[in-house]
């Protein structure tokens, strides 16, 4: 798991350059196709290893065994693409990865949020704050003051690479410098990173069942959809939120259905009122780990595709919380893992104030 890497091996090693050139030429009219090269690593040997993992599983009749089974072909499609990374063949592995059954009410969904974001009132620019200024009130200091608050094991550092706002490894928390933005953004992004991310990875190191730390099959992308539950329950999903993920699961979408980089960007800004830089971002974020002009990985489809599924989980199951805040679970996981759970929430109090 820890080799594979995959959200780290699809971001360009020249990713910051090329936003500055695409930025420039896009504003000069030009058509922008990303020149992204990337450090490649060639997996042939541990996709076998993973192959022959899944299969010796699949001869154990244990639902555990079937767990492991399910995320060693997950980690097995993983390897694959970032063997793959940078070449035409990506994308089509990328959507054998990032699928789900609840794709077509994703996408409805969508649609409702696109509406809602058109009733927004825009983000005053004199409330915006620099992610990584150095003042108390700036995204790395929050995020920063929170870990120690907590005493989550996590540094958090600058990451000038990141599209995203910010995003938690293994044992960081990475923060996007010089990105404007409001304080709603700012504790928005700390309760996203620090109690869908940090916490339940802190808490799968303390299980004594190693199910917990490696995680399971769709578990990555099920605790972005827990993230999204819990930003909805502080009240953190406005309709600038929802408007801001429905547009990038809808870049995807155009991605898959042909649409090249610069079409996406155009779109984005035209249709959705990004202005170009974000619309940049917004599209590197669909086609990071292609060739620029392919498919590239498409993971913003899991965000909503994931808070449907979570949502309605919980919604029926509201105590399985407990279990998707102890690691990287799926829902479908649950069941199975629910008797194995080492220390059962009995309350909300990890949430915080």
């Amino acid at each position: 798991m820890r080799t594979v890497r995959l959200l780290g091996t699809v971001v360009p090693c020249n990713v910051h350059e090329e936003r500055k050139r695409m930025l420039d030429a896009f504003e000069a009219g030009k058509k922008m196709t990303p020149r992204w090269t990337y450090a490649r690593v060639d997996h042939a040997h541990l996709r076998r290893a993973l192959d022959g993992a899944a299969h010796w599983l699949d001869q154990r009749t244990h639902p555990i065994a079937e767990l492991y089974a399910a995320r060693a072909r997950e980690l097995e499609i993983e390897a694959a693409l970032v063997s793959a990374t940078g070449t035409t063949a990506f994308g089509a592995l990328a959507r054998a990865r990032f699928c789900s059954a609840v794709a077509r009410d994703a996408t409805i969904l969508a649609r409702q949020w696109i509406t809602d974001g058109c009733r927004a009132s825009p983000a005053h620019s004199h409330a915006e704050i620099e992610s990584d200024a150095p003042t108390a009130e700036s995204l790395l200091s929050r995020m920063r003051q929170e870990v120690s608050l907590r005493g989550l094991p996590f540094a958090v550092i600058v990451q000038p690479s990141l599209s995203a706002l910010a995003a938690t490894g293994d044992r960081h928390i990475f923060i996007a410098p010089a990105r404007r933005i409001t304080k709603e953004d700012v504790e928005r992004t700390v309760l996203h990173e620090i109690l869908a991310h940090a916490i339940p990875r802190t808490r799968a190191m303390q299980e004594r069942h190693l199910i917990f730390q490696i995680g399971t099959a769709r578990g990555v992308d099920h605790q972005e959809g827990l993230a999204l539950v819990l930003e909805e329950r502080h009240g953190f999903l406005t309709p600038r939120r929802k408007s801001e993920l429905a547009v990038r699961h809808f870049a995807v979408l155009a991605m898959d259905d042909g649409a090249e980089f610069h079409d996406t960007v155009k779109a984005l800004v035209n249709e959705h009122g990004q202005v170009p830089y974000q619309a940049i971002l917004t599209a590197e974020r669909a086609f990071r780990g292609g060739d620029g002009i392919s498919p590239g990985l498409g993971r913003e489809r899991i965000y909503l595709e994931s808070f449907v599924d979570v949502h309605n989980h919980l919604a029926k199951h509201p105590t399985d919380e407990a279990i998707l805040m102890s690691g990287q679970v799926s829902v479908d996981a649950i069941a199975t893992l629910a008797p194995l759970l080492t220390f059962p929430l009995q309350d909300r109090a990890w949430e915080g104030t």
